[in-house]
């Protein structure tokens, strides 16, 4: 909730650039699996979002999101790998692109992240109407920013250890 997507649609808008989301990607993955053959992609079950984040503990919270990144990763790497290999420029964005990943690629390829002060994030959490209709939607935003806050913590340790 810090504008990946927004950043991401005006830089590709303007270089005339594709844009590819990772939660695109994700979710297209998903479609086509189950819990099964693929549980990292589908790690909330059939619960509801919002319920997911209401009745999971946040170390639980934290192992499904590296899950899923490690488990989407493969899929990432191919499409950056045929863009740098088509000589297509493209702009990829989302949570998943963690720069420990972009760190192992070569190749004409840059990594820009956006982090936010844990008081931007919280701001964002507590006005966005996502948590609207949980059935605990103080437990819902409190598991969501702690994992949220993490994941920042976690970006802006890798950005340093890879000069990114």
């Amino acid at each position: 909730m810090v504008g990946k997507t927004t950043i991401a649609r005006i830089l590709a808008c303007r270089l005339q650039y594709s844009c590819i989301s990772t939660d695109d990607l994700g979710a297209a993955i998903s479609a086509v699996t189950d819990s099964i053959t693929q549980p990292a992609f589908h790690y909330m079950g059939s619960q509801d979002f919002r319920e997911y984040y209401v009745t999971t503990s946040q170390v639980k919270l934290i192992r499904d999101l590296n899950g899923y990144h490690e488990a989407v990763w493969p899929a990432l790497e191919k499409l950056i790998h045929n863009h740098l290999t088509w000589s297509t420029a493209a702009i990829f964005e989302g949570w998943a692109l963690r720069p420990a990943y972009l760190a192992q690629l070569t190749g004409d390829l840059d990594g820009l992240f956006l982090l936010a002060d844990d008081s931007l994030i919280e701001h964002r959490i507590r006005t966005c109407p996502f948590s609207q209709r949980a059935s605990d939607e103080g437990t819902m935003i409190k598991n969501y920013l702690a994992r949220s806050v993490w994941y920042n913590a976690l970006l802006r340790d890798q950005i340093k250890t890879f000069g990114l």
